[in-house]
């Protein structure tokens, strides 16, 4: 069996039984004489629970997972490309994460609204093989996609009073591009503002398992000292 197909078998599992299975797929790679495959199945990581149900989701809703970053997509295109209605493509997006948290629970929703804004953990949900829930993306992603049409509004605006000195045409009608402008910068605000919330439900969430964590050690050593007597 191959590295990938080990670990494509590990992280199907539950987290709770990820150690185990780990551990004997290591054994076994060892006993078989396979020491560099058995370290790098020793390191891979037990996935948090919120990873796990990410993954999870993926495995068993991959087509429902693409058709959400492809709503995603679509509502970068709206919001910074100019390509369709900015209220239509927030609305399917916002319907897609909601019927994907019904199905995989609260716990997916932070890492569905990380990938929704950056490539690179879209990439990683869809491989199904998540440790951690990814921290709340920045507008990298976003601002790629916004960067073409910033660049040639740029070069039109240096190009612009040149061609009009030199041919005394009227000013042009930019009616229209105020009006995506201040579209745009609605958008930004809001997708501001939508980091801001996902950012205070992460810390929250990590405030919340270190609670349950310390429930769970305390549980543990209560029980200890109850066999120990």
């Amino acid at each position: 069996m191959s590295l990938e197909e080990i670990a494509d078998q590990l992280y199907a599992l539950p987290p709770d039984e990820f150690t185990g299975a780990r551990n004997q797929a290591e054994r076994e790679l060892r006993k078989a004489g396979e020491r560099e495959k058995a370290d790098k199945v020793r390191a891979m990581r037990k996935p948090t629970a919120a990873a796990g149900a990410a993954n999870r989701l993926v495995r068993e809703h991959r087509p429902e997972v693409v058709a959400f970053l492809a709503a995603a997509a679509s509502l970068r295109d709206a919001q910074f490309a100019g390509k369709g209605d900015i209220a239509s493509a927030a609305s399917a997006q916002r319907d897609a994460l909601e019927k994907l948290v019904g199905v995989g629970g609260e716990p997916v929703r932070a890492t569905l609204q990380a990938a929704a804004v950056d490539d690179n953990t879209a990439r990683d949900l869809l491989a199904a093989r998540l440790v951690r829930e990814p921290e709340p993306a920045g507008f990298g992603t976003l601002l790629a996609h916004s960067e073409p049409r910033v660049a040639k509004a740029s070069t039109a605006a240096r190009t612009a009073p040149r061609k009009r000195r030199a041919s005394g045409a009227a000013a042009p009608d930019d009616r229209a591009a105020r009006t995506r402008l201040r579209e745009a910068k609605k958008a930004l605000g809001a997708a501001e503002t939508e980091e801001r919330q996902a950012k205070r439900r992460w810390a929250q969430t990590q405030r919340d398992l270190e609670k349950v964590r310390a429930a769970v050690d305390k549980a543990q050593r209560e029980l200890n000292r109850m066999h120990d007597r």
